[in-house]
């Protein structure tokens, strides 16, 4: 019979995982300990009695849903056991102490996987490539994912993770705003063909009314993320790159990246159309406030458990992301499950992920309308179209899902992302030219990359 039993992770783990000495030890001993022929057997085990261990960060999605996923496992694969070590603590703890939890011998057999997680746990070999698994098992074919989607978790051509979670990327948009304001709605500029970065910042000035302080003043957009794997597709839609094919060089600072980034600036600084730092004093309330008119949106953020768009006092829309010189091009955020190195239950760790980004949990997870599917085929399944609120548009979830792309990580990719964080405040906070301080982020990254490699 199917257990699945959640448990925090062992103490001696964490007491490892809190350590200095333990983090900064782990690089050297990985790479010679987990080390593996990853040819394996001629076959992949398809059943039998199995355990799998599993290291899930504690991600509220998976949590939510657990107990019907498992009532799923049972069904699906009957003789595999599961136990999740549940991780504590954000997402930055998870890739540091990670780190420490395998060289210390709490090696499991399947774990949790976030898109920035990817390149750290290919580049120290804590995980295994997929790509042979996958060919051996006819039940988990890379070829039927959305290849956008799944590229976030391939590393130098290769899949490390399986994704089991996406939320696209779409607009939600205050209609009734728009009406008040007489601004034409995105999804009727999308129908007419012009829906692009121009109409765009014009549709964010028309929106944006009233001086500071003022009651009934309204913005544009809420919350424009600037981390470097959101505004990497800015990046993308303008022509643009952020590196280059073989990771060797930081391109952010050539022109198309430079307007790119310009025009952001301007949308935050010469028009003051988005709702960041001085302005949400005066929008305590967000979105839903209901003087914003444009919000970023996934589909998680959709379900009634969610109290985020579910719970807007107003009548919403729903429209793609606009397009650039160079199409429509999105970032995801998905998440997924990879096998470890040296795992020590043999296949069964597999078999976990092979379930997790199957139709079975699929259904369940989109039954809580919480994500969109992996894999087109997913789409047919009746849980999809009964996990849409009346305004969204699930042809606009799906387009966002086959025009997803993933950004190319180097191994020091998280503090690549760092400098650019800063880099972005100085932009903000008018240190120097976007093109100035742009160049001198480029000669910092190069240097690093040419360390890395």
């Amino acid at each position: 019979m199917t257990r699945l039993t959640t448990r925090p992770l062992a103490r001696r783990a964490l007491l490892r995982a809190t350590s200095a000495i333990a983090v900064n030890a782990a690089g050297a001993a990985l790479l010679g300990a987990c080390a593996r022929n990853d040819s394996g057997p001629s076959t992949v085990a398809q059943a039998g009695p199995a355990t799998a261990t599993v290291l899930s960060f504690n991600n509220p999605l998976f949590q939510e849903a657990k107990d019907d996923i498992v009532r799923a496992l049972a069904k699906a694969d009957p003789d595999l056991k599961t136990d999740i070590i549940v991780f504590p603590g954000q997402i930055a703890e998870f890739r540091l102490k990670m780190l420490a939890i395998y060289a210390g011998g709490d090696v499991p057999d399947a774990q949790w996987i976030h898109p920035s997680i990817t390149s750290l746990g290919a580049s120290k070999k804590l995980t295994r490539p997929l790509d042979d698994l996958a060919r051996r098992d006819k039940l988990a074919p890379l070829g039927e994912f959305y290849q956008g989607v799944l590229d976030y978790f391939r590393w130098k051509g290769q899949a490390h993770g399986l994704p089991w979670y996406s939320p696209g990327y779409a607009f939600a948009y205050n209609k009734q705003l728009f009406g008040k304001l007489g601004v034409t709605p995105p999804d009727q500029l999308e129908k007419d063909g012009k829906w692009n970065w121009d109409s765009f910042v014009s549709t964010l000035r028309s929106l944006t009314t009233g001086a500071p302080g003022s009651p009934d003043r309204t913005i544009g957009f809420h919350t424009y993320n600037m981390n470097l794997d959101w505004i990497c597709s800015t990046v993308w839609r303008n022509g643009g790159e952020i590196f280059s094919k073989d990771l060797k060089k930081f391109l952010l600072n050539e022109p198309a990246g430079v307007d790119a980034i310009q025009g952001v600036t301007d949308l935050h600084l010469k028009y003051n159309a988005i709702n960041y730092g001085p302005n949400t004093k005066d929008f305590s309330d967000g979105f839903n406030s209901g003087r914003i008119g444009l919000r970023q949106a996934n589909k998680e953020q959709t379900a009634p458990a969610r109290k985020d768009l579910s719970v807007a006092t107003f009548p919403l829309g729903m429209a793609p992301v606009n397009k650039g010189k160079a199409g429509r091009i999105n970032r995801m955020g998905p998440l997924a499950f990879g096998v470890a190195q040296n795992a020590p239950h043999g296949d069964s760790g597999w078999r976990w992920v092979r379930f997790m980004s199957g139709p079975e949990a699929a259904a369940v997870l989109m039954d809580k309308q919480s994500t969109l599917p992996v894999r087109p085929k997913f789409a047919q399944l009746p849980e999809y179209a009964r996990s849409m609120q009346p305004y969204e548009n699930r042809d606009v979830w799906l387009e966002s899902q086959a025009t997803a792309r993933a950004i190319d990580q180097p191994g020091n990719y998280q503090e690549i992302a760092d400098l650019w964080d800063k880099t972005w405040q100085d932009i903000l906070a008018q240190k120097g030219t976007v093109k100035s301080l742009l160049d001198d982020l480029t000669r910092q990254v190069n240097a690093m990359l040419a360390q890395e490699q």
